[in-house]
């Protein structure tokens, strides 16, 4: 099962400058995250982790809006299943 949630400030996953407002999903049957990094190239994409391998699930080029790649993660999320206790506020 697959659960959408926010990172808090001093995680590791946690960006100052997300895209997705510090949302990440959890596995709790792998072990696995998805979630989201800036790129250098000023582009972003969607990682699956497990431990140290990384696996890109999705890239997108420079100039996308926050809230076009917030509603990406979004709708991943959905396709996964992922269950959400977030608020939308």
């Amino acid at each position: 099962m697959w659960f959408l949630v926010s990172v808090v400030k001093g995680s590791k996953y946690f960006e100052a400058d997300s895209q997705i407002d510090n949302k990440l999903m959890i596995s709790d049957t792998t072990d696995m995250i998805i979630s989201g990094y800036s790129m250098g190239t000023g582009g972003y994409r969607f990682e699956m982790r497990k431990g140290n391998e990384a696996f890109t699930l999705q890239e997108f080029a420079k100039g996308q809006s926050k809230e076009a790649i917030t509603a990406k993660f979004i709708e991943l999320a959905a396709k996964v299943g992922a269950t959400t206790a977030l608020s939308s506020a």
